[in-house]
């Protein structure tokens, strides 16, 4: 199942849950299953059916999604551009968040 999340002011996050031991689970096209991503159906409980009008005992997928803001995000992803730079052995200094060479 997948999810697309969009808020002013985060990082859009698009994402896919997988259900754990589907037969399909080690089959994804872009390898993207992580276990952080595989989910167990849960059972709708009596409460849970009358406050959301469903059929008690029906499947249930529950999962904390988390979005970060777009300057944690962009923090991230030149943290880790340097890192890599620098395990490659490149001197670089990021330029409107592209790792240039440093010739300075």
């Amino acid at each position: 199942m997948h999810f697309m999340f969009e808020k002013p002011g985060y990082d859009h996050l698009i994402t896919a849950l997988y259900l754990r031991n589907d037969p399909y689970e080690t089959s994804d096209a872009v390898f993207g299953v992580k276990e952080s991503l595989l989910i167990d159906l849960g059972t709708v409980t009596s409460e849970q059916a009358s406050k959301y009008d469903v059929k008690e005992g029906g499947k249930l997928i529950t999962y904390d999604f988390v979005l970060v803001t777009e300057e944690e995000s962009r923090k991230l992803r030149e943290e880790n551009a340097m890192k890599a730079m620098k395990k490659l052995g490149r001197d670089m200094k990021l330029y409107n968040g592209l790792p240039v060479p440093d010739v300075d």
